[in-house]
């Protein structure tokens, strides 16, 4: 009888330690195995795709860089594959922006080792897994009327552009919109966020982590 199909795991992440307690995890579970890993962004989406993995655990912030890009780039080159967020960062707006982004799971890393197998597991099983230390803060958000809704993918960008000092009409060109538009899209954020200036949108997405 053939061996049953292991689930397969790759990791992102700047930090040995973490390699090692993946790869430590999959020597103890017989499903699963341990296929590499990557330090840097640089190399990572390459890496991971020459694996095939099943999973990619994926941190927040590696090296100077944040692995939402990434996170992207990996599902538009194999939509198959799991991407985990695995990180020691967590609030409702990051994990939303997560989901968003089509990651199937956002995992602490103050989760138990013990019982971090089975919550993979639930990623390949279900398609989904969210860490419930951020689950009901995460729902909670997305139910309530009045929570300040996350930023999406176009708002970021004026954001980020904002952080790197573009005024409205550089960030017009860059994006090709208009000037208008893009002063539509800057009060549109002040209006939910509650901030009454760009320097404020800025903060706010630093604070929580949107932009770096």
């Amino acid at each position: 009888m053939p061996e049953p199909r292991r689930i397969g795991v790759f990791s992102i992440d700047d930090h040995e330690i973490v390699h090692a307690g993946l790869e430590r995890l999959a020597e103890r579970e017989p499903d699963f195995v341990f296929l590499g890993a990557a330090a840097s962004v640089a190399s990572a989406e390459k890496d991971a795709l020459r694996c095939s993995p099943d999973i990619v655990m994926l941190d927040l912030f590696i090296g100077e860089e944040q692995g939402w890009s990434l996170c992207r780039d990996l599902l538009a080159a194999s939509p198959a594959t799991k991407v985990v967020f695995y990180t020691g960062y967590g609030n409702a707006q990051l994990v939303d922006r997560a989901m968003l982004l089509g990651a199937s799971g956002y995992i602490l890393k103050a989760a138990s080792m013990s019982a971090l197998p089975d919550m993979l597991r639930t990623v390949v099983r279900s398609g989904q897994y969210i860490d419930p230390a951020l689950l009901k803060e995460w729902v909670d958000a997305r139910r309530a009327v009045t929570e300040k809704p996350a930023f999406n993918e176009r708002e970021l960008s004026i954001v980020s552009m904002i952080a790197a000092g573009l005024d409205n009409y550089a960030i017009a060109e860059r994006m090709n919109l208009t000037f208008h538009t893009v002063k539509f899209h800057i009060g549109k954020m002040l209006k939910k966020t509650g901030e009454s200036n760009r320097a404020g949108l800025v903060r706010y997405a630093k604070e929580r982590f949107l932009i770096e």
